[in-house]
């Protein structure tokens, strides 16, 4: 029953967000569009990473950590160049995966 609940929100605020795109698209094209944008994933994906679960505590630290990941590839993308922004998203993903199988090794 949640399952479709949670695709239906999802759905809903999709649309919100595509609307707000097209309704404020003076916004996201001035000076301040960026920066909002930029906030709102960093502040996004902090809440999302920093949730492990139902019944499960939160992970503040992992939450800021990775959305100011997330939001320093953006801030690269928009400020240096495109390549440098997909050159550190590759370089965080190759971390993250360096990283899972060293905790791993570390386990066994």
């Amino acid at each position: 029953m949640t399952t479709w609940m949670t695709r239906a929100l999802m759905l809903v605020l999709g649309c919100l967000l595509a609307m707000s795109g097209v309704w404020f698209r003076s916004f996201w094209l001035s000076e301040w569009g960026p920066i909002t944008f930029i906030f709102l994933v960093w502040l996004t994906m902090s809440v999302v990473f920093g949730w492990k679960g139902k019944g499960k505590p939160y992970s503040i630290r992992f939450g800021l950590i990775c959305g100011s990941g997330i939001a320093l590839t953006f801030l690269a993308t928009f400020y240096i160049n495109s390549y440098v922004g997909i050159g550190l998203l590759l370089a965080l993903i190759y971390l993250g995966v360096r990283t899972k199988f060293f905790e791993r090794r570390w386990a066994e």
